[in-house]
């Protein structure tokens, strides 16, 4: 099964004498953007998947960054020859938040952030970050201090990239302008800086996670995807009855798009369709045999399959239209447990190290014990009962320990599988040993 994250990292932490962890095995412990060979990947007509474009993507990855680290990259130039092979990956930086185009001209707006495969990686931001060097015109000294080299790069591509007649992702990524960083800019603008505060930037409505919401009038050659978006139905009939048929595998770079071929996003027309919740568009996707699952690479349960996206928006009546559509077991698997949002769980291991220093010398230090930590939510997220099995010699600990979680772990309630929020339990793993 295909999963798009966009890193690993450990949600096991050792806390001195004792330890927590979600009963999952630890990562590398580290964030990683290396793409896997393209052998592992499985043949789905998916560009974030499919082996030929995996392999197309490596070498124009290693080509630019070679033109940038010799001062010979040309982003109008580079950008063109993007287009014209069909490759519209944006030039992102890694953040301590993810993937990130905005500091790069460029602003996507899209459920979860962009992964590595969506974007061309250029530089890292943040504690670990070891930046790509900047591109310098050739036969000039190196930047000088304060200019930006690889965001002027960056940003031209990108807009360059947008601009093209070929870029097709308008209604997900637009080029934004280049916001002024220096005081003085902002203390006396020039006539420049006040016409680029003057320009219009891309509109996102207030609550958004897919797409702009001002798409404007069906573009020429308007994909499933765009006809989609607008719940334009007729456009759908047209543009399917012109397609050529073909099988949902294959090389993503040669093969006819079919009505669940997924995009650079992951999306299929079905899945823009319910993000945008256009229900004649949807529910005429899905007379046309459009999978909930989206593309053969994806399952039921991934973030950007259609039945995910239905639940997420709370659209419980189409998670029903399309619950006969799919495996009986595939649908119960939809029910979620409650989960800790990113970070929680470290506040709380700190805590956890700091009560294993008062009560280590009350367990045996040549022995580690396991013990769970459980708790019930409710629908709302707050824990209803907490209980540390099995016991410890120790009922003071035991009573500690239960209150540290509640007063350090906020819970995302369960949901059941059309996504409403329920009562639920949950658990912690905890290890011990004396000091």
């Amino acid at each position: 099964m295909l999963r798009r994250t966009i890193a690993a990292s450990s949600l096991c932490l050792a806390a001195l004498t004792v330890s927590s962890c979600d009963g999952s095995e630890p990562s590398d412990n580290g964030e990683t953007y290396v793409q896997e060979s393209p052998a592992a990947e499985p043949a789905c007509n998916d560009p974030l998947a499919d082996p030929a474009t995996l392999e197309r993507d490596r070498l124009a990855d290693r080509a630019l960054k070679s033109l940038l680290a010799s001062g010979q990259a040309d982003p109008v130039a580079e950008a063109r020859k993007a287009a014209a092979a069909g490759d519209f990956r944006l030039v992102a930086a890694v953040t301590l938040d993810g993937i990130d185009t905005s500091e790069f001209g460029a602003q996507c707006v899209l459920a979860g952030g962009l992964s590595p495969r969506m974007a061309r990686v250029v530089t890292y931001f943040g504690d670990d970050s070891s930046a790509t060097p900047s591109p310098s015109p050739v036969g000039t000294e190196a930047a000088e201090e304060g200019e930006d080299r690889l965001g002027d790069f960056a940003r031209s591509f990108n807009q360059t990239l947008i601009a093209d007649a070929a870029y097709p992702y308008r209604d997900v990524c637009r080029a934004i302008p280049q916001v002024e960083e220096e005081a003085k800019a902002l203390d006396h603008p020039s006539e420049d800086a006040k016409a680029k505060d003057a320009a219009p930037r891309p509109k996102v409505a207030s609550g958004r996670s897919y797409g702009y919401a001002d798409l404007g009038p069906l573009p020429e050659n308007a994909t499933l995807a765009d006809a989609a978006r607008r719940g334009d139905v007729r456009a759908l009939r047209r543009i399917l009855a012109s397609a050529p048929s073909a099988e949902a595998t294959g090389d993503a770079l040669d093969a006819p798009r079919t009505i669940d071929s997924p995009d650079l996003f992951g999306m299929t027309p079905l899945a823009w369709a319910i993000a945008y919740r256009r229900e004649a568009a949807a529910r005429y996707l899905l007379s046309q045999d459009a999978s909930p699952s989206g593309a053969q690479c994806q399952a039921l349960v991934d973030r950007d399959s259609p039945m995910q996206i239905a639940r997420a928006k709370g659209w419980a009546a189409m998670v029903l239209r399309m619950k006969s559509l799919v495996p009986e077991q595939d649908y119960a698997a939809l029910a979620e447990d409650p989960a800790l949002p990113d970070g929680n769980k470290a506040a709380f291991n700190g805590e956890l190290a700091k009560l294993g220093e008062r009560y280590g010398d009350v367990f045996n230090k040549d022995v580690m014990t396991r013990h769970e930590l459980k708790f019930t939510v409710d629908p709302g997220g707050r824990i209803k009962t907490c209980s540390f099995e099995p016991r410890t010699v120790s009922p003071e600990f035991d009573a500690d320990i239960c209150k540290l979680g509640r007063d350090q772990l906020t819970w995302k309630p369960a949901r059941d599988a059309e996504g409403r929020t329920a009562s639920g339990e949950a658990k912690l793993v905890i290890r011990l040993r004396g000091s």
